[in-house]
């Protein structure tokens, strides 16, 4: 409904009404120039109320030449004789619209279309890692979309003396593989979480280094559900409007899916019913207590989150029980910690304890900034790290080798047999073994190399690490909804009987599902992931104590 500027009479039985301008594109008329006419009112009847006088009429004929031929019709009265003063509904629906139209647009197209030009991001000191996450989570992307359709993303290549693909051969491997992906992601996590909290602790600065752990405690829950929340109950909402219906079918045809086939979202006979599986969903998401991997129907790629929340707080409080040690002892007890749960077979723990291990290194040999205040330099050299530029791109090397271990057969498969022998018997997956030491020689290499860094702090790279979260919490419906949906009517067009055809359908369906899903986790980005982290800044001022603050006292 339009807002009308009302303008109120000044007494009951003369109505003052002020001839305002009328149009709010019109710039050049004056904007100040008021003038009155006075109309003397008599009895309530209809026809005293329809008539006007000539000296009424002539005033109107002056203010409609003011007003650059505005209608005088566009000024209207109530029932109590108020002026009302009507918007441009033109204007109005326009702006809307356009509104509209910027806010679906990817935040990269809108500048080219009227929107405001986005300022540069400065980059930080860790900004490369950012940009890692992002190609990971890409990545990730891939062995999704592929891996319903095909087991081959998961085998290397020479796997039980066949399978010789191209895409099969190491490093070429990690294009498709996801697993190893998500081992940076938890590396760079635990790197991350810990940056802040070893630059206070290497200032002395314990204030605040409590005061930051406990600011990532609180706000670490909201940080990593409100999100997959969201985006549950958006898979929630899609179900009920019907957007699975055609994939169900596609599902259960027995011919499309020929790769894993996994969880999906249930379509229930009513509302209700629906409504409280996605609650149950949700309960046993933000279930704190099961270390168990949790693969929900509504989108099972979020069983990443809860290893991520739990991950956190045990970090957290191996950060605060070591924050008084010295540097050489944290890192001998950190080190034990990571071979304690090497013995378990914790992998994801593995690589957040080692994500730490990296950031005290690295803030030891000071490769991101300048020494924090009153940091001492003598630290042990033992640590000093090689300048070298082909050092630390052979690190790399050997690091993308190391991760591109298959997810299955790694003891069937040439040149990673060795490796499997290597693999603890208390590892679940015993591909996690590998690949975490894979992850760790990636991330150490990008960190200590300039060269290298380069390829991932570019402005495509940057935008990737910024929507990676709702990236990730989007990609999984779209496929499951959108992706499945076509795929069928492509292979009806391209054939599925040879391997060209089958990887020419295969391409098609990625060149649609990639920008779509590009797409929803650019909107899911500025209107959920963005001010969830707002909202966990808000709630935290509102709610903790400030330095400031008087002291609590107890009651006399």
């Amino acid at each position: 409904m339009p807002n009308y500027d009302v303008v109120r009479p000044s007494s009951p039985t003369t109505h003052h009404i002020p001839l305002v301008e009328l149009s709010r594109d019109n710039q050049d008329a004056p904007s100040t120039t008021t003038k009155t006419t006075t109309t003397t009112t008599t009895t309530t009847t209809s026809s005293s109320s329809s008539s006007s006088s000539p000296s009424s009429s002539s005033t109107t004929r002056s203010y409609s030449q003011e007003c650059d031929g505005q209608r005088r019709d566009d000024l209207q009265y109530n029932v109590h004789g108020y002026a009302l003063e009507y918007p441009d509904d033109s204007s109005f629906c326009e702006k809307v619209l356009t509104q509209f139209i910027l806010t679906t647009l990817p935040s990269f197209l809108q500048p080219f279309l009227g929107g405001e030009p986005s300022k540069p991001a400065k980059l930080h000191d860790i900004a490369a890692l950012d940009g890692l996450r992002g190609w990971a989570c890409l990545l990730v992307f891939n062995f999704h979309f592929l891996f319903t359709y095909t087991w081959q993303v998961s085998i290397g290549w020479g796997f039980n003396g066949e399978n010789f693909g191209l895409h099969q051969l190491p490093i070429f491997h990690l294009l498709i593989s996801g697993h190893v992906m998500v081992a940076i992601f938890f590396i760079i996590s635990g790197y991350v979480l810990s940056y802040r909290p070893l630059r206070m602790i290497r200032s002395r600065s314990w204030d605040q280094t409590l005061t930051v752990l406990a600011s990532s405690t609180f706000r670490r829950a909201l940080r990593l559900y409100i999100p997959s929340i969201v985006g549950t109950f958006l898979v929630f909402v899609g179900v009920r409007a019907g957007f699975y219906d055609y994939s169900h079918i596609v599902l259960n045809d027995g011919h499309t899916v020929t790769g894993t086939n996994e969880q999906h979202p249930p379509i229930l006979k009513t509302f209700g019913a629906q409504f409280w599986d996605w609650y149950r969903t949700v309960v046993l998401l933000i279930n704190p207590w099961d270390w168990n991997l949790y693969y929900n129907n509504y989108n099972p790629h979020l069983w990443t989150i809860p290893v991520e929340f739990r991950s956190s707080l045990v970090l957290f409080l191996t950060i605060l029980g070591t924050s008084r040690m010295k540097p050489a002892m944290r890192m001998l007890v950190v080190s034990g910690l990571t071979v304690f749960c090497v013995r378990w077979g914790r992998w994801e723990m593995v690589l957040f304890l080692s994500g730490l291990l990296l950031a005290e290194v690295d803030q030891i040999n000071g490769i991101w900034s300048h020494p924090v205040l009153g940091e001492k330099p003598n630290d042990p050299s033992f640590f000093a790290r090689p300048n070298s530029r082909a050092f630390w791109i052979t690190v790399l090397v050997v690091g993308l080798f190391i991760g591109s271990s298959p997810n299955v057969g790694m003891k069937f498969t040439p040149g990673y047999m060795w490796l499997a022998r290597l693999t603890p018997e208390t590892y679940p997956e015993p591909h996690r073994f590998p690949q975490t030491i894979g992850a760790i020689l990636i991330v150490c290499s990008i960190n200590n190399s300039k060269t290298i860094q380069k390829l991932f702090t570019n402005q495509v790279s940057q935008y990737l690490g910024n929507i990676s979260y709702s990236f990730y919490v989007v990609h999984g419906p779209i496929l499951h909804s959108v992706g499945y949906s076509i795929m069928p009517s492509i292979w009806a067009v391209t054939g599925k009987q040879t391997n060209y055809q089958f990887c020419l359908g295969l391409l098609m369906g990625w060149l649609v599902c990639f920008p779509v899903s590009l797409w929803a986790g650019d909107i899911f980005w500025r209107m959920v992931d963005i001010p969830s982290v707002k909202f966990a800044r808000w709630l935290e001022s509102k709610i903790v104590l400030k330095a400031g603050d008087p002291p609590l006292l107890p009651r006399s």
